[in-house]
């Protein structure tokens, strides 16, 4: 079985992750994943740090790949921009991944990219209480509230335009997930209590 979590910045998502992967017995890539897309692939690692669920491209920049693409002058993956290359090959290695046996994906696309397999549950985590991510922010990762507030929002909106661009879906949109949660109604415990009772019946 292969979980993949989405998740919003704040929402407990990759902690949810964790204590799934150690409870189920399943290995987890977060970012070991991009650790090992770096050493599979002899990709500089903070080149793909740089480029992890964000999307830098301009309107502008992205209606000329679109043109290019359309009069053939993009023929091969050395003629793409970088970050799309890096994405082709962390996508080739999430599919790796799936064949190797049982594991918990965090993000980079996973559910899409793994959309045409059996056995993959596809999670997003979320939280309607605002105050939730913020004060989970403050408590785990030592930011004050007002560089939490600032940081939620930056990393969501990087994370549904990555998402967005390279699957032409809508990041935290229902019809792409098996199973929602908003982790600040159920507390993260009961979340992954809620999840392992879920997965027995897929």
């Amino acid at each position: 079985m292969i979980i993949t979590i989405g998740r919003e910045f704040g929402s407990g998502g990759k902690y949810i992750g964790e204590r799934l992967a150690e409870e189920l017995k399943m290995k987890l890539y977060d970012a070991e994943l991009i650790q090992r897309v770096s050493k599979e692939r002899n990709i500089n690692i903070d080149l793909l740090n740089e480029n992890d669920e964000k999307h830098k491209k301009s309107f502008w920049y992205t209606l000329a790949m679109a043109s290019m693409s359309m009069s053939d002058s993009v023929n091969s993956l050395t003629e793409l921009p970088s970050d799309d290359q890096y994405f082709i090959e962390q996508a080739k290695v999430i599919e790796e991944i799936a064949d190797e046996g049982n594991a918990i994906i965090i993000g980079r696309c996973s559910n899409v990219i793994l959309k045409n397999r059996k056995n993959v549950v596809n999670l997003f985590i979320y939280s309607s209480d605002e105050k939730f991510k913020i004060d989970r922010k403050v408590e785990f990762a030592g930011l004050d509230e007002k560089k939490a507030l600032k940081l939620m929002y930056k990393k969501d909106k990087e994370r549904a335009a990555y998402y967005n661009y390279y699957t032409n879906q809508t990041w935290g949109a229902r019809e792409s997930y098996d199973l929602m949660i908003d982790s600040s109604k159920f507390g993260i415990e009961n979340t992954v209590k809620l999840i392992k009772e879920y997965v027995k019946y897929c």
